[in-house]
Parts: C-alpha cells; sequence; structure tokens
C-alpha cells in the first residue's frame, strides 16, 4: 500500500529542489554526482534526512529502488553499496530500527 507524502515532501518532488536531488540518488544509487555538486565537505556523504526522504519517496511508489529499507538484510546491502558515503549518523539511523 502507498503512503502519501507529505506537503514539504511534495514541494521538493515537485520543485526537485537540492533535497529531492540528493534522496533521488539515494535510492537510484548514484551518489557521486551529489558529491562532486556539494559545496560543503560535511554534506558529501549522505545524511539520516537524505535517507528518510528516500524511504519516504519509495514508500509513496514515486520513485522504485533496488534498495530495501524494510528489511535488515537490505539495509545491510545498503551500508555495502555505499560504503564510506554513509555518514557514521547514516550508517546509525539505518540499523537503529535493528538494535
Amino acid at each position: 500500500m502507498t503512503k502519501p507524502l507529505k506537503p514539504a515532501d511534495m514541494q521538493s518532488l515537485l520543485t526537485h529542489d537540492w533535497r529531492y536531488q540528493r534522496a533521488a540518488a539515494v535510492v537510484k544509487g548514484q551518489w557521486l554526482p551529489i558529491i562532486a555538486e556539494e559545496e560543503h565537505p560535511f554534506r558529501q556523504q549522505i545524511q539520516p534526512e537524505d535517507l528518510q526522504f528516500a524511504r519516504e519517496l519509495i514508500a509513496s511508489d514515486t520513485l522504485t529502488s533496488q534498495f530495501d529499507f524494510n528489511s535488515y538484510a537490505g539495509v545491510q546491502a545498503m551500508r555495502q553499496y555505499f560504503g564510506s558515503q554513509l555518514s557514521s549518523t547514516g550508517q546509525h539511523w539505518l540499523v537503529s530500527a535493528y538494535q
């Protein structure tokens, strides 16, 4: 069952703002173009807010992904795929539901 997006998320989707672009890059597994355009070094890694919005985009059936946020195996696959591109807080956020 699909879950509707919140108004702020819908606004980001409609305008394809930087927040949407970061989340969509996570969903598509294409983070390197984001790193190239990010001016702030601390924002070059995937943050929890990027992961949360990515999960919401998948849950709303707006985007599809090879990654599964709803299983431990899926989360571990994401951690392995992105590796050091995930911030430490992003890694913690991913596994927090399974601790």
